[in-house]
């Protein structure tokens, strides 16, 4: 992810804890991916990625967190770390509005890098939504999604992306057994000449506290 932010949040953070009326939730989660593939590629070397992160949420709609993966891109980056914060809502007719930004850290040897920083604006109705992000070191992204929840508790999902002159799609069906989620996603991009981005089946056991 995925997803994170700066600490130019603290203030609204601590405003929220400090109020008395204030409802807040703090949520903790941990993971493991066959393979942790973002916008189609595997950021991994297609090994296993351990991850894990805290968010904090208000009823605000205010929230914020940190989210950390190991990852390989062949150099002296060996974990990504993510900071994220936005405000999301939704209106009395369904439609969800959500925006934020968050800042992409990578960490490891002496030569780790390649930070950067998203900033992002989502709508949402009725299982459909769409994203737009725009970042400081790469071209925007247009990300449309859809996602379907059974009464069994089983979720089906789909992905479709439009990101730094490639697309990306992914589809994959998602449940918890014993407390465990379970996803299981089909990736693939149209970069044909990039083994990284090939078309590949994901596996992911989570866990949240």
């Amino acid at each position: 992810m995925n997803t994170t932010k700066k600490l130019i949040c603290s203030s609204f953070v601590s405003a929220a804890l400090l109020s008395p009326t204030a409802n807040a939730e703090i949520a903790a989660n941990v993971a493991i991916q066959s393979d942790y593939v973002w916008r189609g590629i595997s950021q991994n070397q297609e090994d296993p990625s351990i991850q894990g992160g805290f968010d904090y949420a208000h009823d605000s709609g205010f929230y914020a967190g940190i989210w950390a993966a190991s990852v390989d891109f062949g150099g002296d980056e060996s974990t990504e770390a993510d900071l994220y914060a936005g405000w999301g809502t939704e209106l009395d007719n369904g439609l969800g509005i959500d925006v934020g930004i968050i800042e992409y850290t990578y960490h490891g040897g002496p030569a780790a890098g390649g930070d950067f920083t998203e900033y992002y604006v989502g709508l949402s109705y009725s299982g459909f939504g769409i994203t737009y992000s725009i970042g400081d070191e790469f071209d925007d992204n247009i990300e449309v999604s859809y996602g379907y929840d059974f009464e069994s508790g089983v979720s089906l999902g789909a992905t479709y992306g439009d990101y730094d002159s490639y697309s990306y799609y992914q589809v994959g069906v998602s449940g918890e057994v014993e407390g465990l989620g379970l996803d299981l996603s089909y990736w693939d991009t149209d970069l044909d000449a990039e083994p990284l981005a090939d078309g590949r089946v994901v596996l992911t056991v989570s866990k949240e506290f």
